[in-house]
């Protein structure tokens, strides 16, 4: 059985999400639409999976699993945010070159709390050592972190790695 970690995914989601605002924003209209809790409601990758075997696989690991379920950055008013997020190991089972499938296991995450900056509708986070970017469109924030989503697959005669980007949508609660 071959693992593959989805490792600090949401962490890096959550801080490019909040990189898309700035506390230095000029519009108080603005800082206040960003104050507050947004949720996740969407963490997709480039490859469609059925882990929660309903018969339907979806690029949305929120679909998937319920691993993201209370997931969340919270912005306050003086630039300081926290980031909530659990992480998924992801692994592929192998019976012969054609009976495979990927089980999942939602681990423990992180609660990390940082700054934020905004630039129009763009928010700036930096947090273990990554500096992520989100945009902002109404009650929606749009993070894209490339090449982060790390899984090992099978594809009937051997095992090998893939890098994806991810998007996570977060609503404002």
């Amino acid at each position: 059985m071959m693992l593959s970690k989805i490792q600090n995914l949401f962490a890096i989601a959550l801080i490019m999400c909040l990189s898309s605002c700035s506390s230095d924003d000029d519009s108080s209209d603005s800082m206040t639409e960003l104050h507050g809790t947004w949720s996740v409601v969407s963490l997709s990758i480039e490859t469609a999976f059925d882990l929660n075997n309903d018969g339907v696989a979806s690029r949305n690991l929120v679909e998937e699993t319920p691993c993201y379920n209370g997931d969340y950055v919270n912005f306050n008013s003086d630039g300081d945010v926290r980031v909530v997020t659990a992480l998924t190991d992801i692994s592929v089972n192998v019976n012969s070159s054609t009976d495979y499938n990927y089980t999942y296991e939602c681990l423990p995450g992180i609660d990390q709390e940082s700054t934020w900056t905004r630039n129009e509708n763009v928010v700036t986070i930096t947090m273990l050592g990554y500096t992520l970017s989100g945009t902002i469109s109404g009650n929606t924030m749009t993070v894209v972190i490339p090449n982060f989503f790390q899984i090992q697959k099978y594809d009937g005669n051997a095992y090998y790695e893939v890098e994806e980007d991810v998007t996570v949508v977060y609503i404002k609660a």
